[in-house]
């Protein structure tokens, strides 16, 4: 049997040693943990204060500018909700690829919050290669970079796009653009290569699978068009013809097809330089309306103004009608007008299908949400610092005390720009008062607008030649309101506030030279009568002789609702004819003058129109009565005249331009005497297309030379005819249009249309803002049907002014 060994005192010692070393280096080990970093998540740390804030990583980037960015500082206590939402802010600075938090606790107890920040690698270079169609700089100022800042991913990813976008609109819509990784993370050189591509341009757009509509109806609904040689680009955008698809989806379920489903198709060509465009269209079933079911926001559900079968009434659509959105918008229209006239301005009427069974049928379920009714408190103006109180609130129809008729707010701002004065206009109805009840006052804010102005320029029309044009405005003008100071009248001070209209004209020209003064008050002694003066001087130099005309006129008018107005002008004028030559017609030489003629004329018009200017929908009748005496020779006529224009939306396209049809027909007889020349009744020039200016008319039965020998030299009719029509449609932009018409008509001494003609022709329209609100109008019209001794008129051109 062995003996164990025994320990040597030495080993005994030395084992003790190691034992306490271990036990020292365990309990430092412990306490540097202690002292360690941590997971700023650790519950143990939150809401210690904070002792310092500390930032590790930086190499190019300021200190300052990551403390600017901070929440977290020192002294306040710990929150890892606010250190999180540091690093988000920092990482959106997008100049560091990483960024950390950690906290350290401290002896103290207090905790240091230590950022991490790892750099993004600085950009040295920025260079394009593989651009042929567009150069180095346009394509770098695409580029939201620059060399010796940071890469920036998102701001990179950004600038591949806009350069994508460019050479989409150059019509390149094959073309590759990527960034060199590896050069960028090697070199820090921004290489962006670009694989160009044929340029692509659209020859062909067809619709598939289309029943309901045609392909030219639909075109209209989309803004993808074909290469059209110096009009047309015809470039491919992908983005553009995802709006197309969602364009036909929203056409198809307005007009009743519910389940229609849309797609598109591009074929390119084999060389990559043409695309032909396919729609693919499924418009399954058409969906007729089958009920109407009414809920009210009341507790039974029922309506309280109006009845369900009131409400059903209102309606533009009926059980059995293609559910079609343009009617379903016009209904609810109505219903929310017949509970605005009730006072109900806060009514709000949700319509929603309901598909029913397996018939291609739908029930419209109407929620309305009824408003209390309102009573109009006070009537609140504001903004008007020049124009009087009272030129606002005669346009403002809305009373206090009663109820609140709704339409008013929309229709009172329409009135209030429609004069001109102001800039911006808001009608708002405000929050009811504490205690108030239901009762609501209105404020009507204006921005005054500069209502003068002084233009001049140079005309010119072939009709009445080259002529200036100096005219002075005032569109807010006050006859009472006479400068106390000459400063006062040189800083427009004076002569405005009441709405009154004043100009003057001075219009030299070579064939007619007009010089007017005009001043009107739209509501004369604060009443709905308008008043109106009117003077001028005008010659005008005719083929054979010389015309002078003086006038003084005034007028008083009176709107007849909305739509209708009646007028009566009283004018004297002095007529004098000068500078005859021997081919002058006997019967212009015979009432030569000067004759002191004197007329006063009736006029009931009805207006429907929705611009005076450019209109493209409503219609304008004019119905006038004038009775003429003149002194001279104690002749005595009448004049009576009626028009009727109107216009017609054909078509509408997806930038709100519009084709519209004009349709116009006049008619004017002169009864009870014999009217002379001056006075008579001429067709020609641009108020007949193709035709000499006033040679559609009975023409001279001699001349000064020789009285008795018929000369084709007009005089006048006592009869006029004519009716016309015009289609326009916009060819570029806003800014140029195309019109097609057709001009018939004729003017007789008797009631007769043996001499009647017809023309046709063709013509642009160029609006420019600078030159006036009316576009510029170019016109050839060609005779169809004319008389044996008519002159032609290939060309005519003015302003497009609809009257």
């Amino acid at each position: 049997m062995s003996t164990p060994p025994t320990r040597s005192p030495i080993n005994r010692l030395l084992l003790a040693i190691v034992v306490l070393m271990t036990v020292a280096v365990s309990s430092f080990s412990m306490e540097a943990r202690a002292a360690g970093r941590q997971d700023i998540e650790d519950e143990a740390l939150a809401d210690r204060p904070i002792a310092s804030v500390q930032i590790e990583g930086l190499k190019s980037t300021e200190q300052q500018l990551i403390r600017n960015n901070l929440r977290t500082a020192a002294g306040q206590p710990f929150d890892s909700r606010g250190i999180r939402e540091d690093v988000e802010t920092l990482y959106r600075l997008g100049r560091f690829d990483t960024v950390d938090a950690e906290a350290v606790l401290n002896q103290d107890g207090s905790v240091s919050v230590i950022y991490i920040l790892e750099e993004q690698p600085l950009i040295s270079a920025i260079q394009v290669v593989g651009n042929r169609a567009i150069s180095d700089q346009k394509l770098l100022l695409a580029i939201p970079l620059y060399a010796g800042g940071p890469r920036d991913d998102f701001l990179l990813e950004q600038g591949v796009i806009r350069i994508q976008d460019e050479y989409r609109n150059k019509g390149f819509y094959l073309a590759e653009i990527e960034v060199d990784e590896s050069r960028l993370k090697d070199s820090g050189i921004l290489i962006i290569r670009i694989v160009e591509g044929p340029r692509v341009r659209i020859r062909e757009i067809e619709f598939v699978g289309n029943k309901a509509f045609p392909a030219k109806e639909l075109s209209l609904e989309i803004s993808t068009k074909p290469y059209i040689f110096l009009f047309r680009k015809g470039q491919l955008e992908p983005e553009k013809l995802l709006d197309d698809v969602a364009s036909l989806d929203k056409f198809y379920k307005a007009n009743g097809f519910v389940d229609v489903r849309v797609d598109k198709r591009i074929l390119l060509s084999p060389d990559n330089t043409e695309a032909k465009v396919v729609f693919v269209i499924e418009e399954g079933r058409r969906y007729r309306l089958r009920d109407v079911i009414v809920r009210s926001n009341t507790a039974d559900g029922e309506p309280r103004i109006f009845k369900r079968e009131q409400v059903r009434d209102l309606l533009a659509i009926r059980p059995g009608d293609d559910y079609t959105r343009l009617v379903v918008d016009r209904s609810v229209e109505r219903l929310e007008e017949a509970y605005q006239l009730m006072g109900h301005i806060d009514t709000r009427i949700s319509p929603r299908e309901v598909r029913v069974g397996e018939q291609p049928e739908v029930d419209m379920l109407l929620s309305i949400s009824e408003g209390e009714k309102v009573t109009t408190g006070l009537v609140k103006v504001q903004g008007n610092f020049i124009t009087k109180d009272k030129v606002i609130r005669r346009l403002v129809r809305i009373e206090p005390g009663r109820p609140l008729d709704g339409r008013e707010i929309g229709l009172a701002r329409l009135r209030l720009q429609a004069t001109q004065l102001f800039g911006n206009v808001r009608v708002t109805v405000q929050d009811p008062e504490p205690g108030a009840g239901s009762t609501r006052d209105v404020l009507v804010e204006v921005a005054e607008r500069n209502t003068g102005s002084f233009n001049f320029g140079v005309g010119l029309s072939s009709d009445a030649g080259v002529f200036g044009d100096i005219t002075i405005n005032q569109k807010n003008f006050d006859i009472a309101d006479w400068p106390l100071s000459f400063r006062e009248f040189t800083n427009a001070r004076a002569f405005r506030g009441a709405g009154q209209t004043m100009t003057i004209a001075l219009s030299p020209g070579d064939d007619v030279s007009t010089y007017s003064f005009s001043i009107g008050e739209p509501h004369l002694f604060n009443t709905d009568i308008s008043a109106n003066f009117t003077t001028f001087y005008r010659n005008r130099f005719y083929s054979n002789y010389k015309e002078e005309r003086i006038s003084a006129a005034f007028g008083l008018g009176r709107r007849l609702g909305d739509v209708w107005q009646i007028g009566v002008t009283a004018r004297a004028q002095k007529i004098t004819q000068t500078d005859f030559s021997p081919q002058t017609a006997i019967e212009v030489y015979d009432a030569r003058g000067p004759d002191n003629v004197f007329d006063i004329r009736t006029t009931l018009t009805r207006s429907t129109l929705n611009s005076f200017t450019t209109p493209s929908r409503g219609s304008r009748l004019s119905l006038s009565a004038a009775p003429f005496w003149v002194t001279n020779t104690g002749n005595f006529f009448v004049n009576l005249d009626a028009g009727l224009t109107t216009y017609l939306t054909v078509n509408e396209d997806f930038l709100g331009r519009k084709s519209t049809l004009k349709l116009t027909g006049r008619t004017g007889l002169i009864v009870g005497g014999t009217a002379p020349p001056s006075e008579s009744f001429y067709l020609g020039g641009l108020t007949f297309r193709g035709f000499e200016f006033r040679t559609i008319s009975p023409k001279a039965t001699g001349t000064i030379a020789n009285p008795n020998t018929p000369y084709n030299e007009p005089v006048g009719g006592d009869f006029l005819f004519f009716a016309g029509a015009q289609y326009q449609y916009p060819l570029i932009g806003d800014s140029l249009g195309g019109v097609f018409f057709v001009d018939s008509g004729t003017v007789e001494n008797t009631i007769d249309f043996e001499g009647y003609r017809l023309s046709m022709g063709f013509g642009v329209r160029i609006n420019i803002p600078a030159l006036g609100p009316a576009p510029l109008a170019f016109d050839f019209g060609f005779p169809i049907i004319k008389q044996e001794e008519d002159e032609k008129q290939l060309f005519s051109f003015s302003m497009a002014v609809p009257f």
